[in-house]
């Protein structure tokens, strides 16, 4: 999997739609598909967040996008866990695995779960 580059939006690592598509080995399609025809399962701000207008506008100040592009899907863990359920390919797993490891669990957020004192270590 190649290095992607990091994307935070309200405080979390996300994945743009065609970085998830890409790691996951198929195309924008397949992964609006999916969400489209399972998007009962899909919760704002929980799996994925829709950005659009004002909202759209002061991401792009920081992020480089295709200017023809009138809102852009932000997809949290859970939402690329979600992703890799409905793909259910070898590669969307092995993907997911490594995208968890690497990518969601930043090095800060590793070394909070590791114990800081005696107690903790308990």
């Amino acid at each position: 999997m190649n290095e992607l580059q990091i994307i935070e939006y309200q405080k979390q690592r996300v994945l743009l739609t065609q970085q998830l598509a890409e790691s996951y080995g198929t195309d924008n399609k397949s992964i609006s598909y999916n969400f489209n025809h399972n998007k009962d399962r899909y919760q704002e701000g929980k799996h994925y967040f829709l950005l659009q207008g004002d909202d759209l506008k002061a991401f792009r100040e920081f992020h480089d996008l295709p200017h023809n592009l009138n809102k852009v899907y932000l997809w949290t863990e859970r939402g690329a866990f979600l992703h890799a359920k409905s793909l259910n390919t070898d590669k969307a797993w092995e993907v997911y695995d490594s995208l968890v490891e690497h990518y969601f669990n930043s090095k800060e957020e590793k070394q909070r779960l590791l114990p800081t004192n005696y107690k903790e270590a308990l």
